[in-house]
């Protein structure tokens, strides 16, 4: 039985749109779908993120990640999941002077939601409210760290790389990310024989 292509990942005109779309609905969603988007982290590792394990200065910036079996991954973030985790910081630091009570909740979790910190059920909520918005109905926060992969992949990150960001610990489930889709593989025959 052959083996299916890589996972489905986000096309760049889809990934722009998400990007847009969380964007409009403020700086904590922007900077929800940015960290996924720019980080690779399952849902599970974006909601137990604190406020202290994303450092930015003005050329840096990482997440401290915190995985499957208590494995701890650190990931350098891109410009755009940077300066839209640095809008939301600003407005998360002002939440215990308008919301009291918040503070308390959140404590220093880094996503406050309406009740509190934002459960991994509403880290999904977020990414499914982004792609209502955008138009790409069924959208999880799984695919965007598949997009994630696919785009590291594709500017020739290899098989080593990939499951260190991904903090996978098998080579095989990175390897997933190295079987070409059906379009990949007509584009390449298309580009090496096409006289």
């Amino acid at each position: 039985m052959p083996k299916p292509g890589a996972p489905e990942a986000l096309s760049r005109a889809q990934e722009n749109a998400v990007r847009r779309a969380a964007d409009r609905r403020g700086p904590r969603d922007a900077a929800l779908i940015a960290l996924l988007l720019g980080a690779g982290d399952r849902a599970e590792e974006c909601q137990r993120l604190r406020a202290g394990d994303v450092p930015i200065t003005a050329r840096s910036g990482t997440a401290r990640l915190h995985g499957k079996g208590d494995e701890v991954r650190t990931v350098p973030l891109p410009v755009p999941a940077r300066e839209r985790l640095t809008a939301w910081l600003q407005v998360r630091a002002e939440l215990p002077a308008a919301r009291p009570a918040m503070a308390d909740v959140v404590g220093d979790g880094l996503w406050a939601g309406q009740r509190g910190r934002l459960s991994v059920d509403g880290v999904t909520d977020v990414v499914r409210a982004v792609d209502k918005d955008a138009g790409l109905p069924g959208l999880r926060p799984h695919r965007l760290r598949h997009t994630y992969a696919t785009r590291l992949r594709e500017a020739g990150a290899d098989h080593a790389q990939i499951q260190a960001l991904l903090g996978h610990t098998s080579i095989e489930t990175t390897a997933r990310y190295f079987r070409a889709s059906p379009t990949e593989v007509a584009e390449l025959v298309g580009h090496a024989l096409g006289y």
